[in-house]
């Protein structure tokens, strides 16, 4: 992929996504409003992290917020609903367990449990196919790294940038599913050589709070020394951020963009990375962001938040996780529990702030995330089953199985389009985040401890040939010839998730069933000679008396 350096013109942009990442989607305003970066090809790939509204880290333009790095992908027309509505996981949130529950009522072919086991303490072969929803969308995410070199991108004013923010979900999003490793490690390293760039647009005295703790969180899940991950010393540098409220904030030419996404990801990571790395003034300042009604403010103030109107669904759902990790907050997280719960809908699904207000597959996978910490099971599958709707299968082409469209528009685009569907930012950033809900594995039990190296296909069944055999035995002069023909054909399985039969896709084509024994032909067309012998005979016989046919 093409490499492009920011300016140092656009840096200010870069400070502003990178904590619109954070944010969700407010930061797509927010980096609409700013010019754009003017990009310089170099010979690395690192150029300046999430150039305008994307969702990583730093920027959550449009379609939702992430964690930290994965809102807003692209406008909310494009998403891919899976066609496999499976229950939901077991939201168990001190058990990492990459599949949906056993129990959990299936209702199209992907199905939830069995592949998706931990293979190990290190990363070991698994099945080469499956349909558990958790590992086949663990697959698309891991391909789309491996066609980017183990970075995602993102295109920008016709120019692609690396999006490390993303590509930091798209880790974590592994290590929940327990599979994946192999690409997952390369992702890791390279995430690690362009920390620079990630974290301070590749000016050493530029830093961002939130990038820093994003790959805080990688380092811990992937089992990495955290103190030397790259130029950083995570934990120091993100310690040093913290000012005397507790909140952690950039430290930036451009102003201080760090917001209650980032904020979550430090509480989260330093709690992770060492016992008491997080300050209790740090927990105690992202808990002072709680509104009123429960929900948490996506922009903090040293004040706290005190009208309702600023809660933000995406925010809460980080801050819930965070406060859960560290303890102490019961009252907290359960009012944003309730609030959260309030919001959705029927089908399970959540909406975020503003422009991603319905319901869509990132702010549903957030939520879910906090439903599992939280221990609220219900609502914990009923997001797990809205996220397996939206997941692509067979009918679409192959680079998109097992990716969570965004909403249901676009899963709808995608299955009409089949096999010329194209895969999209938007299926990434969706994707990467539904994948924690479904695995049943929150935010701050993420490890990468025991999973698979890689990770399994959807197994779609493929046509059968068509058998024509053909036999002509052959008769005396003037006998009839038998001509006995098979004609075998079988329709393939359409395969597609969600909307499909309710029973699993078959791994391969079934097919007739092997012969053994002796070749039939030969008896029968014997069989059939003897039989027009014999009735020539009577024929002649009846003749000789004078019968009639």
């Amino acid at each position: 992929m093409p490499t492009t350096t920011l300016r140092p013109g656009a840096r200010a942009l870069g400070a502003l996504l990178v904590s619109a990442a954070l944010v969700g989607a407010p930061s797509a305003a927010l980096a609409d409003e700013t010019p754009s970066p003017t990009s310089t090809p170099t010979s690395t790939a690192t150029a300046s992290p999430e150039p305008t509204a994307t969702t990583t880290d730093e920027a959550t333009p449009t379609t939702s917020s992430t964690p930290e790095a994965t809102a807003t992908p692209e406008p909310p027309a494009t998403t891919e609903p899976t066609t496999d509505a499976t229950g939901a996981t077991d939201p168990t949130p001190a058990e990492p367990t990459p599949s949906a529950s056993d129990d959990a009522a299936t209702t199209a072919p992907m199905v939830p449990g069995g592949d998706a086991a931990r293979y190990g303490v290190q990363a070991v072969e698994g099945p080469a196919t499956s349909t558990d929803p958790v590992l086949v969308g663990a697959n698309y995410l891991e391909e789309e790294l491996r066609r980017g070199d183990h970075v995602l991108s993102q295109v920008f004013d016709g120019v692609s940038y690396p999006d490390y923010g993303l590509t930091a979900d798209a880790v974590l999003a592994l290590a929940a599913s327990g599979t994946g490793q192999d690409e997952a490690t390369l992702a890791t390293e390279a995430l690690a050589d362009n920390a620079l760039q990630y974290v301070g647009f590749g000016d050493p005295n530029e830093i961002a709070a939130g990038a820093v703790a994003k790959l805080l969180n990688v380092a811990v899940a992937q089992g990495v020394d955290p103190t030397a991950f790259g130029t950083y010393d995570l934990v120091a540098t993100l310690q040093a951020r913290e000012n005397a409220q507790g909140r952690f904030v950039d430290q930036s030419a451009y102003g201080d963009y760090s917001n209650t996404f980032g904020q979550s990801f430090a509480v989260i990571g330093l709690h992770r990375a060492a016992p008491g790395g997080a300050s209790a003034d740090a927990s105690a300042y992202l808990a002072a962001q709680q509104c009123p009604g429960g929900g948490f403010a996506l922009t903090m103030t040293d004040a706290g938040c005190s009208d309702d109107a600023n809660a933000d669904p995406d925010a809460t759902a980080m801050a819930v996780q965070a406060l859960d990790a560290v303890g102490g907050y019961s009252a907290e997280t359960g009012a944003g529990l309730d609030y959260l719960a309030g919001l959705q809908d029927a089908d399970g699904g959540n909406g975020g702030g503003g422009p991603t207000a319905p319901v869509n597959a990132n702010s549903t996978g957030l939520a879910g995330q906090a439903y599992l910490a939280g221990g609220r099971t219900a609502q914990a599958r009923s997001s797990a089953s809205f996220l397996t709707d939206l997941q692509l299968g067979c009918d679409v082409a192959a680079p998109l199985r097992g990716a969570v469209a965004y909403d249901e528009a676009r899963f709808d685009a995608a299955t009409a389009a089949g096999q010329d569907a194209a895969p999209s930012d938007q299926d990434r950033r969706s994707t990467a985040q539904a994948l924690l809900a479904l695995a049943g594995v929150p935010l701050g039990t993420v490890t990468a401890t025991g999973a698979a190296a890689e990770a399994p296909e959807l197994a779609c069944a493929e046509p059968e040939p068509t058998a024509t055999p053909t036999a002509t035995p052959t008769a005396t002069p003037g006998d009839p010839t038998a001509e006995p023909t098979a004609d075998a054909s079988d329709e393939p399985t359409s395969g597609a998730v969600g909307g499909g039969s309710d029973t699993p896709v078959a791994a391969g084509p079934t097919g007739a069933l092997a012969q053994t024994g002796t070749d039939p032909i030969l008896p029968v067309a014997l069989g059939l000679l003897l039989l027009v012998l014999g009735a020539a005979a009577a024929y002649a016989s009846k003749r000789q008396r004078g019968a009639h046919a």
